[in-house]
């Protein structure tokens, strides 16, 4: 629920104002969390749609309706989206993408996450789902240290 609050009221402004008009740069990681029983499916139907250049596509069909996050909900927002069903389905049911998922769980770990949503902008650490004007706050800082005060 705190990633959907993230995700709903603040990350399409973040992406849009900043990712996408080319100030910063996002790295994605996946720490599916393991009290939620479809966040490992989801994370690895999420790498499945990024090998056919749908991440986002799956990222936001699964954020809009995230209570049906199961094996075949997922296999059919992949069909929703237009993706090659059988490689998409080979590739969800093989879960080929698990031990690199495992990887960034475990960089989450090691640099402390404990929950999601968690962020770092410029290695600054930001806990929970936080509104839009902190992250943009925040982001603003980092800006400004790295043109030396100039924007």
């Amino acid at each position: 629920p705190w990633c959907k609050k993230f995700h709903d009221e603040t990350f399409a402004t973040v992406k849009k104002e900043y990712v996408d008009s080319g100030k910063i740069r996002l790295a994605y990681l996946n720490l599916p969390l393991s009290m939620h029983a479809n966040a490992m499916p989801a994370a690895i139907a999420a790498m499945c749609a990024s090998a056919q250049g749908k991440f986002w596509e799956m990222h936001d069909a699964m954020f809009k309706d995230n209570r049906n996050l199961d094996v075949d909900a997922l296999k059919k927002k992949a069909a929703d989206l237009k993706m090659d069903a059988t490689a998409f389905n080979t590739c969800l049911d093989s879960g080929r993408h698990a031990d690199a998922i495992n990887k960034d769980i475990q960089e989450g770990v090691r640099v402390g996450v404990t929950g999601t949503p968690a962020l770092f902008i410029n290695g600054r650490f930001v806990n929970g789902a936080q509104p839009y004007n902190e992250i943009a706050k925040l982001i603003e800082q980092e800006l400004t240290k790295k043109t030396g005060g100039q924007q």
